[in-house]
């Protein structure tokens, strides 16, 4: 029995290195830097305690940060949701082309954000994008605008085209939820009397609940950590209009040579994943308990 634990141990000591070399020392390594001051080139350290938490909290950009952060999570979250939900019941019916529509929404999904990102920044260039060139050729050049360089309206882009990308996403999860419902049960809805909008928010909608779950914390850790989309189209700009957390902390890290500072902001950013992720378990474990109170 010694001999097989072991041997089990043996087996699984690759991964379990990999796991500490790329994920546990980063993190340690992380939260010591977080209290130094250092430019990340020179080998000398300065201890400098909980300063650069201190100073974190005070810089004006992590107001526009944290809002940020909460508006595109907010509405990537529920539009994504309610979009995915309306075409997987739609496409739930099996109508003539469902395959090839549902094929065609997917195909953003499987696109790198980096691709997308320099797609779209050129149809909203505000010159010779797409977008305006279009609104200029139908009369419309009222609405030709600076979608990017505009800090009223630049989030609103990246929040729009992080929901073109992912509505597809949300689709097929609601879609591959939807076909575990049983057909009884609308059956018997239908029998006594229960009309489809009516099946669709007293069964659908509250049987696809752990569906909504997981989007939500899905969507909320993908918000927290949106790097892409914004670096390529805004940098972080104008004026920290579209500043997250992982752009801030690479500008600190790479053009203001404050690691220190960057390595706290990433702790902090850490913090807020682990307390969405201990939300994440706490409704699990309660949806879990529903069930198991409701087949008693």
């Amino acid at each position: 029995m010694q001999r097989r634990t072991i041997a089990g141990y043996m087996f699984i000591s690759p991964l379990f290195l990999l796991f500490a070399i790329f994920i546990i020392y980063p993190i340690i390594f992380n939260i010591y830097v977080s209290f130094f001051e250092w430019n990340g080139i020179r080998p000398e350290m300065n201890f400098t305690g909980i300063e650069n938490y201190i100073n974190i909290f005070k810089d004006p950009v992590m107001v526009k940060i944290i809002r940020n952060f909460v508006v595109f999570a907010f509405f990537t979250i529920i539009i994504q949701a309610f979009l995915g939900i309306s075409f997987a019941s739609f496409f739930i019916r099996s109508i003539k082309g469902s395959d090839f529509y549902r094929t065609v929404f997917y195909i953003p999904v499987i696109a790198t954000p980096a691709i997308i990102g320099n797609i779209f920044s050129r149809i909203l260039e505000t010159n010779r994008g797409q977008l305006n060139e279009a609104l200029r050729a139908i009369g419309l050049d009222f609405l030709a605008m600076q979608w990017l360089a505009d800090p009223k309206y630049a989030l609103g882009c990246i929040i729009a085209i992080n929901i073109w990308q992912w509505t597809g996403y949300s689709m097929l999860m609601y879609y591959a939820n939807m076909l575990n419902i049983p057909s009884d049960i609308y059956e018997a809805a239908t029998v006594d009397g229960a009309r489809p909008y009516q099946q669709f928010f007293r069964i659908t909608i509250p049987l696809l609940r752990s569906t909504h779950f997981t989007l939500f914390i899905m969507g909320a850790l993908g918000s927290l950590k949106c790097f892409d989309l914004p670096y390529i189209l805004t940098k972080g700009g104008p004026n920290y209009a579209t500043e997250f957390f992982p752009t801030y902390i690479n500008k600190k890290s790479f053009e203001l040579f404050d690691q220190g500072g960057a390595s706290a902001l990433t702790v902090i950013m850490l913090v807020i994943a682990m307390i969405i992720t201990l939300a994440q378990v706490m409704l699990y474990t309660r949806n879990n308990k529903d069930k198991e109170l409701a087949e008693r």
